[in-house]
């Protein structure tokens, strides 16, 4: 019941909604809740779901709750698994009568699969292993489960590990990731696979079972040497079906069992799989559905044994579309101009989970043609005033139109001229949609309620508008991609919205990059930037990551650092350290196994040493790429808006000292003692 708690904490600090509106606190973006599943049952009547709940004041500093709920026939919203728990891997029962899902419950050594009754009640196993799961999938006909569970260490190995050798020997200390069967009264087998099983799918009678296999359990190996099998679950045959070029989205079954459509990347240097793909579940061969599609697919379901159905993004905007195999068009559903995030379907039920923004992820329904919103996870944002939230499009200097998210200054006035913050988001193969956009890395609602313009662009090399215009950072790193942020600029200032002098730049990952970009080869354009997490050192950066296979294929052409040294040294914001006059905060984590921790360090170091420009650089302790901890997002919110508001206030402040290092947390102490 900690809910009710919370609403009492934000009472006595705001009063009630109907006396006051207020404004978004940093505490309110950290502590926001947001469905992320959702599974309807078959006959369409309840709607299970999970929702991410990070911990608020009142806890223990650690990383987010996901709780599972069910709505009801009568669209009453009821507690499965909730309270301070994990659940993963949310289904029904093939047969309705519960719904499953994973959780290292108290004395379990690793994941374990259980069931609940939709009346709610105390969960129970579904079987019993001593195997960690990671993933599973119910048999069609409910008498099985398949499962994917790592090797377990030998008793000799376990036993090292309890007197002290706790040592990893890198890209070799791996076990693994194995698939299993088990039937309904009888033991747990395993199906043997050569390789790494990370998806899989049942066929339509249960007989047979696609896979998504990599050589290596390893991040890389799953973004980059993933194909698609098929095994026979009577005689454990497996074959390789489809040479599939690059990364590798879903897969999904025709009703009938003849075809597999997948998502994948065009080719082996596409930065993401996005489009769709139909083949022969037989003969393996492949018809591509959406050559040149100036756009992306992301989930995909089959509605019949000619028709596919999928959530597309089309630039900015996303929708749910059914495409006919046969005339190969595409048809939209009403989607209310909403970013959608995941859909599913049972029977005739079709779900989906959808933010905008107003809200968060929630959980929508399509009745008859018309999405309907089913649940309302953080009410107390009804007292919250935002401020206005557009889709915009600006013309790049030679012509091609950036598309991207505007969030105005409150109480804006026409013929003011306000400070601008530029929010480039990581990848850089992703994109925003019209979706909420303010969370403790991206700081939207906060800036423009401070009376910033804030954008969101999808710059060049972002996803969603086709292969090509996700490919233009290819060979050219921070090249005609960047040039776009600066061709914003010059578009908000002509339009009399920005003073030139007092423009900033944030974010995290390659977002990181750009701002540390920003902040030392374009350092005349730029009066504050905060990078997150970020590339400094190019060289450096592919041989230190859990990805550099990726790097090689996808961002840098095939080749290896020594092998364009000079390109690379100079797409570095390292190189340029020197010259910089542009106040920057850096932060990252100390365990961070994409971007390593000696990137931001090196590039703080070679500023404070060369410059007398302000540079700080922010350490979380354990945190990876990105901050998990409920207290870290707090504290990384908090530096970022105050670096903001200190360097971009009226007047140039470049050469001013830092703000204190040594932050106000009154609002998180105050909630969590009331």
């Amino acid at each position: 019941m900690r809910r009710p708690l919370w609403s009492l904490v934000l009472l006595c600090l705001y009063g009630s909604p109907a006396l006051a509106q207020r404004d978004l606190t940093p505490v309110d973006v950290v502590t926001l809740k947001s469905v992320s599943g959702v599974y309807p049952s078959r006959d369409g009547a309840r709607i299970a779901f999970t929702r991410s709940e990070p911990r608020l004041p009142t806890d223990q500093p650690g990383s987010a709750y996901t709780t599972l709920y069910l709505l009801d026939v009568d669209g009453q919203e009821r507690p499965l698994a909730a309270g301070d728990r994990v659940v993963s891997g949310v289904a029904w029962r093939p047969d309705g009568s519960a719904v499953t899902f994973l959780e290292r419950r108290p004395g379990d050594e690793g994941r374990r699969l259980y069931a609940v009754a939709p009346a709610g009640g105390a969960p129970t196993r579904v079987f019993e292993t001593t195997l960690d799961i990671g993933a599973y999938r119910w048999r069609p006909d409910g008498r099985g489960v398949a499962f994917t569970a790592s090797q377990l260490r030998s008793p000799e190995r376990a036993a090292a590990r309890e007197r002290g050798f706790t040592q990893r020997v890198m890209d070799e200390d791996w076990s693994p990731t194995n698939l299993y069967l088990w039937t309904a009264g009888g033991a747990v087998r395993q199906l043997v696979v050569a390789g790494s099983v990370f998806d899989f799918e049942w066929s339509p009678d249960g007989t047979r079972l696609a896979l998504a296999v990599a050589p290596r359990p390893l991040v890389d190996d799953s973004y980059m040497f993933k194909r698609i099998h098929v095994l026979d679950v009577t005689t454990g045959a497996v074959r390789q079906l489809v040479d599939n070029p690059g990364k590798l989205g879903g897969i999904a079954w025709s009703p009938d069992g003849t075809q597999l459509a997948y998502v994948s990347a065009a080719d082996r240097r596409d930065p993401h799989a996005g489009m769709l793909y139909v083949t022969d579940a037989r003969s393996g061969v492949v018809t591509p559905l959406t050559p040149g599609f100036e756009g992306m697919v992301h989930d995909l379901l089959w509605l019949d044994d000619r028709r596919v159905r999928a959530i597309v993004s089309r630039g900015i905007e996303s929708s749910v579309a059914d495409l006919d195999l046969r005339t190969r068009r595409w048809t939209d559903l009403t989607i209310n101009k909403l970013r959608v995030e995941e859909i599913e379907m049972a029977g005739r039920a079709v779900a989906a989970v959808m933010s905008g923004p107003a809200h968060p992820s929630e959980v929508y329904t399509l009745v008859d043609g018309t999405w309907t919103r089913r649940t309302i996870s953080n009410p107390w944002l009804d007292e919250v005033v935002l401020t206005r939230q557009a889709i915009h499009r600006v013309t790049a200097s030679d012509g091609v139109t950036i598309e991207g998210i505007l969030l105005y200054p409150r109480d804006y006035q026409e013929g003011t001229r306000y400070p601008l913050v530029i929010v480039a988001h990581g990848g850089p193969e992703s994109h925003y949609g019209n979706q909420w956009v303010t969370t403790y890395n991206e700081w939207g609602q906060l800036l423009s309620r401070a009376g910033y313009f804030v954008w969101y662009p999808n710059y060049r090399s972002s996803t969603g508008r086709g292969v090509a215009f996700a490919k233009a950072d290819h060979g050219d790193p921070m090249g005609r991609e960047f040039q776009d942020h600066l061709d914003a600029i010059d578009d908000f200032v002509r339009r009399g919205w920005v003073d030139r002098a007092r423009v900033g730049i944030g974010g995290g990952s390659y977002g990181g990059y750009t701002a540390a970009w920003a902040a030392t080869r374009h350092t005349e354009h730029f009066a504050a930037a905060v990078s997150f997490v970020p590339i400094t050192w190019v060289p450096g950066l592919v041989f230190t990551s859990d990805i550099p296979w990726e790097f090689y294929y996808v961002h840098y052409e095939e080749q290896w650092p020594h092998q364009q040294w000079d390109l690379l040294q100079a797409r570095s914001p390292l190189t340029y350290a020197p010259q910089t006059r542009t106040p920057l905060l850096l932060a990252g984590g100390t365990s961070d196994p994409r971007v390593h921790p000696s990137q931001p360090f090196m590039l703080y170091r070679a500023v404070a040493v060369s410059t007398e420009t302000p540079v700080r650089y922010v350490q979380y302790p354990g945190e990876v790429h990105g901050n998990r901890t409920n207290v870290f997002r707090y504290d990384y919110v908090l530096r970022a808006l105050q670096w903001f508001t200190h360097y971009l206030r009226p007047g140039d402040h470049r050469k001013d000292a830092p703000p204190p290092y040594e932050l106000d947390y009154g609002e998180w102490i105050r909630t969590g003692t009331q």
